[in-house]
């Protein structure tokens, strides 16, 4: 965020950035225990949040560009072309798709995201895979599981590669016209 915020100022950030800094976020807040979702939530929350003043003064220092290379080794998945495709047809990534649109969506809202016409595909498409999802016969036992399924598949999502590009093939594959 602080290189684009180096670019952009203090106006909107566009979505292909906003959406590689949150898949820092996503990957780290969904690395290890995700059976109790309101924890993961907040550690993302608070990955997204904390260290305000290191950004604040990234962007004085403008030497946020030193920062691409370790982070990029650290976080294979978040670099351009690393993403090779959806994983087969399933329910597991229908609900990949699902609760990754859900997750975006909702965390743009609050952001100063740039308007895309991007964002009202993935409501559409959210729209669809809800319902679709709906249709489908669970196990009973899913329904005590229902937050950490989600919590799996977002992390399983967000390990494809950069969001944008999983969200692209989600709705290539699923979105119905």
């Amino acid at each position: 965020m602080t290189l684009t915020q180096e670019k952009v100022g203090k106006g909107s950030v566009p979505l292909d950035a906003a959406s590689h800094a949150l898949h820092f976020a996503l990957l780290a807040g969904t690395d290890g225990d995700l059976g109790d979702p309101a924890k993961v939530v907040a550690k993302i929350e608070s990955i997204g949040t904390q260290d305000k003043g290191l950004q604040d003064k990234l962007v004085a220092d403008k030497n946020a560009a030193s920062y691409t290379a370790p982070c990029a080794k650290a976080f294979p998945e978040t670099q351009a072309g690393t993403f090779k495709g959806l994983p087969t047809d399933t329910r597991d990534t229908r609900t990949q798709c699902y609760v990754l649109s859900t997750v975006l969506l909702q965390i743009f809202a609050q952001s100063e995201i740039a308007p895309d016409p991007r964002a009202a595909t993935w409501v559409k498409l959210n729209g669809q895979l809800e319902q679709q999802l709906n249709n489908e016969v669970y196990p009973a036992e899913d329904d005590d599981h229902v937050g950490e399924i989600a919590m799996r598949a977002l992390a399983k999502a967000v390990r494809l590669g950069p969001p944008v590009d999983v969200m692209t093939a989600c709705g290539e594959r699923y979105l119905k016209s």
